[in-house]
């Protein structure tokens, strides 16, 4: 009895040690992981005008709007979740009022990299469907930016740790934040992302545990009437924070590396 006893007792030690090392190394990695990309996870700063049509009347507004994106070519190009910076991804629900219509103008965007330098850039590329926007320096970069390179991307499986570089609120002086969570589900159709709850922001990199880029940090929207009672259930509501995979966006990339600033 006394050796079953001592040998659980050893047993349970050593799970709480491996799992304290093991939590330990994933602290490591982000650690790591922010250091070396701090300059790719950089702040978006837009001034918008918005007009607002309903019942006869229109209202037209500016408004200050600030983002994360990271940077995924040396040539400055950045992408974001167009949802994070265009208000219209949401009008579908008021558009079904008769009457009503949304417009939504750019009057200023710049980059604001980390040593609080700012680069005027253009919205080059929205993609309503993959929830992505495009933006690219207004002018080729003296030198190459720094960039996480989507091409080397990672494919974890469901319940694998991923490692998201972000950066915090106006309150927080858009400070660099490191963050872990868990892949809760991977959806494959009518394309793949992975489902994740623990998620604060979006348009900032999610990594794999061996430090490949998995995607990048995106909302899924409810476009439907229904309403979808276990959705619901789980607190997921109309929207979803998602990761999309980093061969998805390599792939829209291609074309905003040679489009022209979008209207």
């Amino acid at each position: 009895m006394r050796r079953h006893i001592l040998t659980v007792t050893i047993l349970f030690v050593l799970s709480i040690a491996l799992g304290a090392g093991c939590f330990a190394g994933i602290e490591e990695d982000g650690r790591k992981f922010a250091e070396t990309y701090k300059d790719a996870v950089v702040t978006v700063n837009l001034v918008l005008e918005t007009k607002v049509s309903y019942q006869g009347g229109t209202d037209k507004e500016e408004h200050k709007v600030t983002a994360t994106a990271t940077v995924i070519d040396p040539s400055g190009l950045a992408v974001t979740s167009l949802a994070d910076i265009d208000p219209t991804m949401f009008s579908s629900y008021m558009e079904q009022e008769e009457g009503f219509s949304l417009s939504v103008d750019v009057m200023d965007l710049k980059l604001k990299m980390s040593d609080g330098s700012e680069v005027p850039a253009d919205i080059v590329l929205r993609d309503r469907d993959l929830d992505l926007a495009f933006i690219k320096p207004k002018s080729a970069p003296e030198k190459p930016f720094t960039y996480i390179d989507l091409s080397q991307a990672g494919t974890p499986q469901m319940l694998d740790q991923l490692i998201f570089v972000s950066r915090l609120g106006q309150i927080a002086n858009r400070a660099l934040a490191v963050y872990v969570d868990r892949v809760q589900a991977i959806v494959t159709k009518p394309r793949t992302f992975y489902v994740v709850t623990g998620v604060s922001g979006v348009g900032c990199p999610a990594f794999t545990s061996d430090g490949k880029a998995a995607g990048i940090v995106v909302v899924r929207m409810d476009q439907s009437q229904e309403r979808d009672s276990s959705q619901q259930s789980m607190g997921y509501g109309d929207s979803l924070y998602v990761v999309l995979p980093s061969a998805t966006i390599v792939k829209a990339a291609e074309q905003a590396k040679e489009a022209a600033p979008a209207k």
